[in-house]
């Protein structure tokens, strides 16, 4: 294929750039975010500026130019991120210190949803868990994760809490940009040198995918045999393949790990002494690459077969499946003087629960008869509860309670460990499928039951949250976040978990 770079310098900066759907139908809509400096005579001073336009393009060999103003800025901004989840567009002021996260809807009101720490002493301003944002993506799911450089943050967009929080690698400066790959889930981050996916499992590693963490070079090749010289952009694409602004260069690196350049020096603006880089890629609904460079103009190349990365719809139970479950799993109680069973008669019918292995778990107005050593064996919590001299009321007791818990939930819960206990094939996606609004019920009382596997597949990118102590009797619903790994020279880096910073969440 051949590439063709065309380059345009507006009056203003441009310092973002983003693709959303376009409000009340049709073609999706580019944005493009813009700053400039603007003096007060009055004043003597100079404030910062900023404003959103639609990017019109008219196709390969026609300058992109700028539409009508969408909504001015009290400042510019920077990072935007479509988060279709709340059809919202999500950025970062570029002013730092009074705001650190704004939200541009489809109607263009622009509100602040997280706060920066502002000037010191100053009152009504919370502090952030921020130092500076350097990038941010949405998962679709209800969280956007931040890279603030030394640190990875996960925010849920509802509470605007930060979940949790990672250690960029000790071997440079920090995580230098962030992407999401829709279609795996994959949270990648780049160094300078090195390319990575980063696991929240257990106690957080960052696997290397590519390039080196110390050594510098622009080399093509396979993975680690690969070198770069300093990434400023990564963006998955179609096939699996993920682009790469490199220095001055595009590259990419294919679904088997391969990096080759694609087109050198793209990436530096028209003038001689213009700054080499990027701040943002996009793929515009032309089917062109839009990268927003350093020096504040926008590239936009054309002749790739560039398509975005596909998110597939996860499935979803029906309200009626859920309530199928619950009267297999625990059929409701007759009514007093009926003549039926209860719950608990259908636990006699079968014998004493404890001589047969079986237990009864009480949740609500439903009551499930269960093996004991499928729920010891799926939870932590149950396994110390459940275990034989194990020092509890419980533990030969023939029905347990879980106060204050969702009975909905816990039949998915009590499904997937049925599942997994008999290596049923696709027990974890079969527990996201659950209807929306059981989501996040069920995350929470897989955490107060130290269900791991659970909790990864409930929680974005599998994000595992940890007790600090699996005690039956402790009620303190206080978790522990996972660090992504650091360190250098090993292609798995780990490091300690470290508990999650919670942000202020923003007035209204």
């Amino acid at each position: 294929m051949t590439l063709v770079r065309r380059c345009v310098k507006f009056e203003k900066e441009a310092w973002g750039l983003v693709v959303r759907p376009r409000p009340g139908g049709g073609p999706d809509q580019a944005l493009v975010l813009l700053r400039w400096d603007e003096f007060d005579e009055e004043a003597e001073e100079c404030y910062e500026r900023g404003s959103v336009h639609e990017l019109e393009v008219g196709g390969a060999g026609h300058a992109p130019t700028l539409g009508p103003l969408l909504v001015s800025l009290g400042e510019g901004g920077s990072h935007p991120t479509y988060d279709p989840a709340t059809g919202a567009v999500y950025f970062s002021p570029t002013t730092w210190g009074r705001d650190a996260i704004s939200k541009l809807d489809a109607s263009n009101e622009v509100s602040a949803v997280v706060r920066g720490p502002g000037p010191k002493g100053q009152a009504g301003r919370p502090q952030s868990c921020f130092n500076t944002v350097f990038g941010m993506v949405a998962d679709g799911d209800g969280s956007l994760w931040v890279n603030d450089c030394s640190r990875m943050h996960c925010l849920d967009v509802h509470s605007w809490k930060a979940t949790a929080a990672a250690e960029g690698p000790s071997t440079c400066t920090g995580w230098t940009c962030l992407a999401l790959d829709p279609v795996t889930g994959m949270l990648l981050a780049a160094s300078n040198t090195a390319l990575c996916c980063l696991h929240t499992e257990d106690d957080g590693w960052a696997e290397l995918l590519a390039g080196d963490w110390e050594e510098s070079g622009s080399i093509d090749g396979s993975g680690t045999a690969a070198r770069f010289t300093e990434m400023f952009g990564i963006l998955p694409v179609s096939g699996g393949r993920l682009l790469i602004a490199d220095d001055a260069d595009l590259r990419c690196m294919d679904a088997g790990g391969a990096v080759t350049t694609l087109l050198r020096g793209c990436f530096k603006g028209p003038e001689e002494d213009d700054l080499v880089g990027v701040t943002q890629m996009a793929l515009l609904p032309s089917g062109e690459l839009g990268a927003v460079l350093r020096d504040g103009s926008l590239a936009l190349i054309s002749g790739g077969d560039f398509a975005p990365a596909a998110q597939q719809p996860i499935p979803r139970l029906s309200p009626a499946s859920t309530d199928r479950l619950l009267s297999l799993l625990a059929p409701p109680a007759a009514e007093e003087g009926a003549g039926g069973s209860s719950g608990g008669d259908a636990v006699t019918q079968m014998g004493s629960a404890t001589a047969s292995g079986a237990v009864t778990v009480r949740v609500g107005n439903r009551a499930f008869l269960a093996h004991r050593s499928v729920l010891a064996a799926g939870s932590e919590y149950f396994a110390r509860l459940l275990a034989p001299g194990g020092g509890f009321e419980e533990s030969c007791a023939a029905e347990v309670t879980l106060p204050d818990a969702d009975p909905a939930a816990f039949a998915h819960l009590m499904s997937y460990m049925y599942g997994t206990s008999l290596r049923l094939p696709g027990a974890s996606s079969a527990l996201r499928t659950m209807p929306p609004e059981l989501l996040r019920p069920a995350a929470a009382l897989a955490w107060r039951l130290s269900m791991g596997g659970a909790v990864a597949a409930l929680t974005p990118l599998g994000i595992q949250r940890k007790r600090r102590s699996v005690d039956p009797c402790n009620d303190d619903d206080e978790v522990m976040s996972s660090a992504v790994g650091n360190g250098a020279g090993n292609r798995k880096h780990t490091c300690s978990g470290l508990t999650s910073d919670v942000s202020e969440a923003a007035s209204e």
